[in-house]
């Protein structure tokens, strides 16, 4: 008998709701029959779905952080390549900024044949300084060649590798990272709505605006709050579901504008369908992204979304069809589209409805599926 073709997946942590940890998922679960599947992971994991998928072999490596620590990454690099010498992978896809860095060139200093890079977002575009910016940038221009192909979320995010020059000669396909619709609606249809808006307090016919994120300088649920407390619609109720460094600092945002009794902080949800069951128009504000996941859900629940302009927004957000993207930073465009979308309940069903109709033909998590068990097994019959 052949044996399967042996894939190795490597990821810096395993995030709560983090839309890479979703895409990895998918693609193992629908490809674990056909390839034996690794998964290297860092020892920072806040959710264990993925280590406890039957069939896949988990490693922990004991030296991977998020944080640049130059000793530590060292170690985790011979790690790497100690466990690829170890287990001689057919092919390497790597994920997240960390993971793939060390796991493309561990994987390129051990001879794999065949190495992926997954590129998920653009991480020097993260809000921070110049000098950290072009540092980042020089990374990747400096690790870029140990991959033979990038697989991209989106059209917009290679767009900006290409723009900074990186990456420019290596060839890329773009795989749009995957949901499990039929298991996402089954859950959104038998969300109890009166129930869930008694328990977090919100009245049964108030408007809802929702931002759903890990609270952080790239999510910029400021910028969000803002725009809330501008509104002229003293009805209305905005939802922020998720945890993170700066839900502190956006809770006193919120006192200082005299609007912590119209805004919930809702925590983390391990299901965010009742959010979305919920919700009138999806608030995006954005500052990074690869390709936003929860646009997408949103635009899969028939929410609307008003969006900063942010990588990958308009391949799920068409501006005055099915959505609104305004310039990053412009509150004052954010308020105006968002009281359009408030104030016309029927403009809000039918942008919906165009949402819904553009993401269940491109986010259906077989189509992401079958385009990566197309690329994988093209590369390995070279």
């Amino acid at each position: 008998m052949n044996r399967r073709p042996k894939i190795l997946h490597t990821m810096t942590w395993l995030a709560p709701g983090g839309g890479a940890d979703r895409n990895v998922y998918l693609s193992m679960k629908g490809m674990r029959k056909d390839y034996e599947i690794h998964l290297a992971v860092g020892r920072q994991i806040e959710r264990d779905d993925l280590l406890k998928l039957h069939g896949v072999v988990a490693h922990i490596c004991p030296y991977l952080d998020r944080e640049i620590r130059p000793w530590r990454d060292f170690r985790a690099l011979l790690w790497f390549m100690r466990l690829m010498r170890r287990e001689r992978f057919d092919l390497v896809h790597t994920h997240e900024s960390k993971a793939s860095l060390l796991g493309r060139l561990a994987a390129r200093l051990v001879g794999c044949k065949h190495i992926i890079y997954g590129l998920h977002g653009v991480v020097f575009n993260d809000p921070g300084s110049c000098i950290k910016r072009q540092f980042y940038i020089a990374l990747e221009k400096m690790t870029i060649w140990a991959c033979d192909l990038i697989i991209s979320v989106g059209r917009d995010t290679i767009r900006h590798y290409h723009r900074e020059n990186i990456g420019r000669y290596i060839p890329h396909q773009i795989v749009y990272s995957g949901i499990d619709v039929t298991e996402f609606e089954q859950r959104l249809n038998n969300v109890k709505k009166t129930a869930f808006r008694r328990d977090i307090g919100i009245p049964d016919n108030a408007p809802v605006l929702v931002n759903i994120g890990r609270f952080s300088p790239a999510k910029a649920q400021h910028y969000t709050i803002e725009a809330f407390a501008r509104l002229q619609c003293p009805g209305a109720r905005l939802l922020l579901v998720g945890e993170g460094p700066e839900r502190v600092a956006c809770e006193r945002l919120c006192a200082e504008l005299g609007i912590a009794d119209r805004v919930i902080f809702a925590g983390f949800f391990q299901d965010i369908t009742p959010a979305y069951a919920i919700a009138s128009v999806h608030v995006l504000s954005s500052l990074r992204e690869g390709l936003s996941g929860v646009a997408v859900e949103a635009s899969l629940s028939r929410v609307p979304t008003v969006s900063f302009e942010v990588e990958g927004i308009r391949e799920i957000v068409t501006h005055g069809h099915s959505g609104f993207v305004v310039p990053q930073g412009d509150i004052k465009a954010m308020v105006t589209y968002l009281e359009k979308l408030i104030g016309d309940s029927q403009m809000c069903h039918t942008y919906g409805e165009r949402a819904y109709q553009h993401a269940i033909a491109r986010w259906d998590h077989r189509v992401m599926v079958q385009k990566l068990d197309a690329i994988y097994r093209q590369r390995l019959k070279r």
